[in-house]
């Protein structure tokens, strides 16, 4: 009823009854998709409607704060949304990936193709400089925020998820993406990096209804490089070690080339022994759910369950879902809602770094599929061929009897009360918790203690990691809606927020099993104990204030204080505003008709960020030794807190317009924003004279700015035939403004290479964030190199040493950086008839990492790259006198074989020992640090209908059969595998390393 809050909705069959008081003179009928209609009700008795599609692209109403819908065009800042049907086009397990190409502003970086593998999202750049900061958004689900953690395994990633992993991606209605402080400035500091609102699927008035869909998916590795098939075991061109004794020579690919050897020796041949070791991969994927209700009551529930297994043997993830909602109208004016979702996952995560890395070790003339001894004495081990330790392991030994495997167990409930006293009186409060418990248990077996066994450990080990997180939140919101004038409305809204986080892990770890595959922290004859238990607590108070004039003109004000128990307890009290304008000028100017809708956007907001827990006191550790002789003992943490520790200040600005076009077949978004991050917490290295080596304090400046935009558009709609299409581009530029006073630089991160060439990201004031520093060639400079240098100039021509090879500068200099120029995604979808095929074609350009893998590949001769190893080369470059070099040299390794080149001293054939590659090559970064731009087929789906008649034949409503492929086509410049996946966990906040880990997959 029009200017009420009386209202129903219909049941399956469009039926509906509604009380009218008496003075009401209008209904309202809307359905999401159709045009809203007005019906005068003039004395009737009985209104019927027929509602027609709506040609609009987007819609109207998006979801904000804490789940409160709002009108989009009220807004003065950007949002986006991401409806059902796009976020499982893809049948992408992790709703992180999911949102990959279809948001302008957010970097979705993935770790690999792993089976559950977690997932990192940044909404417009980092904003702290912190290394261990957490700069993801917040996760918001049904107005209670829930936890995206990712808690990596101790000393080496094993590719866990991230916790916004154990939502079905099934049961999302649509998602909100907000970005900037304005948009978040009422959830406070834990959306001072954004936030990701998302909205559940709920039940509907009416009959019942009941749907099944089950998936079954295969998965393949995307790319890999170009391996060399020619040379194989021992080294210096000889299927024997450096020593020049035994077959079993450690060097996997620096032998004699495999064909020659194949006439002296049985079975020796090439092995393809990167595709020999891995597998497809599987995912079979059902869901089941049921729906429906009354003007009473409505109901929704779901049951689903997802097994992967990967493409590296034994790695499987496993995902249950049971999830509840209903909803209780008992007055027009009051509803109930609630819901409550209990998830099951984990499986075992394999090894992947040391997988990727026995491979390097592994010769390709040996069958790498025979990893396990079968029969005789050594029945059972480790089948391998050098005895020379390590390096000789069986990958997919190692994958199989050193298991890691998580057991997550995991409930998200709340329950929401939405009471309307009056017309222009509102009181909503949610009350939600997120729990869950997490089992951990990895184990390397140690020796059997049979003679001649081939062992992976000499002692082995247990750990046991047990992670109990609670978090708890209370959100009261009280909102007043009145016309002031004729053409002013106001609402306010007030508030206050309250969350409670308890942390508690515990790791046990046993070494040194005395009976050989017992497996109990009993049958250890070392034992240690770690526990890490944390508390926060933040409460917060909130107004929101919307004016509307003639609603053209929209002026939104906000402002919050939080209470952070993170910060010192005399000065736990911080506040920040925010002011948007939203002007519709399309409503007062006179426009050409092809422009239907015209609105300008301004926003200014101020956004709090509060201390890591215990950042204000001085904490102490366990020592490694201890307990010792039934004593504990304790050091103190060489890291001094801050009693005086104040929060960060995020302040941005942010322009933006929409324009829509054509009756909204045709829409343009444009955004400008920029960030300023002030006051960092983070810690500095201090005098040693202090009792501590580094210090807590607040300093520095990170700034981000850029430009997003999108673009929608309908170029067909038919009676049969329809065609959207939807583009988004964006462009960000991350700057490390200031760091503090004495301080040069800030490690984030570090990559090893194989003795040598590894590289690290550091920030640097005055810098981009994300450069990457290493070693590299030497340049020439007539003067010599500028004191201040921070880049390499690859325009100056290299330095050629004496022995005619390039010169290696060992000082650190920044050869690339790993934030992309821009990242973009097109999306397509078709609907003619009974058919529908979409794709999205997601783009990421101008980036760079550290390829780990190729530097590894260098070091063992293992790619086509490492075949020039018996050409003679002059090198493009210049002597140090400046002169063109002119020196040949040979690549190879050893004693020149033709003696085109001598020993100055003696006038021998020269010996180059282990060679070029593997003398110099291999040690300069600025080698492996390559372009990892490409653009994707992210996926592609082609849906069919079955005819309306033959599906109510059967009693059913509809049957969908659809094809799905993700990542099928990929375009890079990057020779190794897929550049999109990243070395180590989605938390780590270094994300320029591809290194030995998981690679990328195609499904």
């Amino acid at each position: 009823v029009e200017g009420t809050s009386q209202g129903t909705s219909t049941n399956a069959e469009g039926q509906y009854s509604l009380e009218v008081p008496p003075e009401a003179e209008q209904l309202v009928f809307t359905f999401v998709g159709y045009d809203e209609q007005r019906v005068p009700i003039q004395g009737q008795t009985e209104i019927n409607v027929e509602l027609q599609p709506s040609v609009e692209l987007l819609e109207d109403v998006v979801v904000t704060s804490f789940g409160l819908e709002q009108e989009e065009k009220a807004l003065g800042y950007s949002v986006q949304e991401v409806d059902a049907a796009e976020l499982t086009a893809g049948n992408e397990p992790n709703l992180v990936n999911a949102l990959s190409g279809k948001v302008a502003g957010v970097n979705i970086t993935n770790t690999g193709g792993a089976p559950g593998r977690s997932s990192r999202i940044i909404i417009r750049g980092v904003n702290s400089l912190d290394p261990e900061a957490n700069n993801q958004p917040l996760f918001v689900v049904d107005g209670v925020p829930i936890d995206n953690s990712t808690i990596e395994s101790t000393g080496t990633p094993r590719g866990l998820s991230n916790r916004a992993a154990d939502i079905n991606p099934a049961d999302i209605q649509s998602i909100n993406v907000l970005k900037g402080s304005a948009a978040t400035s009422l959830y406070g500091v834990r959306a001072a990096n954004g936030a990701i609102i998302i909205t559940t699927k709920r039940g509907q008035t009416g009959a019942t209804q009941i749907s099944f869909s089950s998936r079954v998916g295969f998965d393949r590795i995307t790319k890999f490089p170009d391996f060399q098939e020619v040379y194989g075991q021992g080294f210096n061109f000889n299927r024997v070690d450096q020593g020049g004794e035994g077959l079993d020579s450690f060097w996997p690919n620096w032998g004699a080339p495999i064909e020659a050897v194949a006439d002296t020796v049985d079975g020796w041949r090439y092995y393809d022994i990167w595709r020999d070791a891995t597998q497809t991969g599987v995912q079979l994927d059902n869901s089941l759910s049921i729906s429906g209700g009354n003007e009473l009551i409505t109901y929704y529930g779901s049951v689903s369950n997802l097994m992967q297994e990967g493409v590296i043997p034994y790695g499987d993830w496993n995902r249950t879902s049971i999830r509840l909602a209903g909803d209780i109208r008992p007055r027009e004016n009051l509803q109930v809602r609630s819901s409550v979702n209990f998830v099951n996952s984990g499986g075992n995560r394999v090894l992947a770094d040391r997988f990727m890395e026995s491979l390097m070790y592994w010769a390709p003339n040996r069958d790498v599929t025979q990893f396990e001894i079968e029969e005789g004495p050594l029945a059972g081990t480790m089948r391998g061929y050098y005895a020379g330790g390590a390096a000789g392991n069986n990958p997919l030994y190692e994958a199989k009897y050193q298991p890691y495997e998580d057991d997550v167990n995991r409930v998200i409930g709340n329950v929401t009360l939405d009471y309307s006293p009056t017309n222009w009186f509102n009181i909503l409060y949610t009350f939600g918790g997120d729990f869950y418990s997490d089992q951990r248990s990895e184990i390397t077996p140690g020796p059997m203690g049979i003679e001649g066994e081939n062992i992976i450990s000499t002692t082995g080990f247990l750990e046991e990691t047990r992670i109990n997180n609670r978090d708890l939140t209370s959100t009261l919101n009280l909102t007043f809606s009145r016309d002031i004038t004729e053409t002013l409305n106001a609402r306010l809204r007030i508030g206050n927020d309250i969350f409670e986080r308890s942390f508690n892990n515990i790791v046990s770890r046993g070494e040194d099993f005395a009976t050989p595959y017992f497996y109990h922290l009993s049958n250890v004859r070392s034992l240690s104990l770690s526990q890490d238990i944390q508390k926060r607590r933040l409460i917060g108070v909130y107004g929101d204030l919307l004016l509307d004039y003639k609603d053209v003109l929209f002026l939104n004000l906000t402002g919050r204080n939080d209470w952070s128990s993170t910060l010192p307890a005399d000065d736990r009290s911080f506040f920040y505003p925010s002011v948007n304008l939203g002007f519709v000028f399309s409503d007062v100017v006179e426009l050409p008709d092809y422009l239907t809708f015209g609105k300008l956007r301004a926003s200014y907001a101020m956004v709090g960020k509060d201390a890591p827990v215990y950042a204000t006191t001085d904490k102490y550790n366990i020592p490694a030794q201890y307990p010792l002789d039934g004593r504990v003992g304790f050091t103190r943490y060489d890291v001094h807190g801050n009693e005086e520790i104040k929060p960060e200040q995020t302040t941005t600005f942010e322009l933006g317009t929409d324009l829509r076009f054509l009756d909204n077949r045709l829409r343009f978004d444009f955004t400008w924003y920029k960030s300023n991050s002030r006051d960092q917490i983070f810690d500095v290295p201090v005098s040693n004279a202090t009792g501590f080596t580094r210090a807590i304090i607040n300093a520095g400046e990170i700034e981000n700015t850029g430009i997003e935009i999108q673009l929608e558009a309908r170029p067909v709609q038919t009676q049969s035939l329809t065609w959207d299409v939807g583009l988004n581009y964006s462009r960000n530029r991350s700057t490390v403004v200031e760091i503090a006073e004495g301080v040069e630089e800030i490690l984030v991160g570090s990559s090893f290479g194989y003795v040598g060439g590894g590289a690290s990201i550091r920030l640097v004031e005055g810098e981009p964030f994300g450069n990457i520093y290493g070693q590299s060639y030497l340049r020439y400079y007539e003067d010599g190199p500028p004191e201040d240098q921070i880049y390499v100039d690859k325009d100056r021509p290299i330095v050629i040493g004496e022995d005619g090879f390039p010169v290696v500068n060992t000082t650190q200099l920044a050869v690339g950086n790993a934030q992309p120029d821009w990242i973009g995604g097109l999306r397509n979808n078709f609907a003619y008839k009974n058919w529908n095929l979409s794709f999205l074609i997601d783009a990421r350009w101008g980036q760079d990492v550290y390829s780990q893998y190729d530097n590894f590949f260098t070091a063992f001769g293992i790619t086509e790259n490492t075949l020039d190893r018996e050409d003679y080369h002059v090198f493009e470059g210049v002597t140090a006198d400046g002169e063109p070099n002119m020196q040949e040299v040979w690549l190879g390794q050893g004693i020149d074989p033709e003696g085109r080149t001598v020993d100055p001293e003696t006038g021998e054939p020269r010996d180059y020992g282990a060679g070029y590659h593997r003398n110099v090559k291999r040690s300069v970064t600025e080698e492996f640090v390559k372009d990892a731009s490409y653009i994707k087929l992210r996926n592609i789906r082609l849906g069919y209908s079955l005819p309306q008649q033959t599906v109510e034949g059967l009693g059913l409503r509809n049957i969908t059969l659809s094809a799905t492929a993700t990542n099928i086509i990929l375009y890079t410049p990057f020779e190794g595998f897929d550049p999109e996946a990243r070395a180590g966990g989605a938390s780590s906040n270094a994300m320029g390393f591809t290194g030995l880990d998981y690679p990328g997959v195609s499904s």
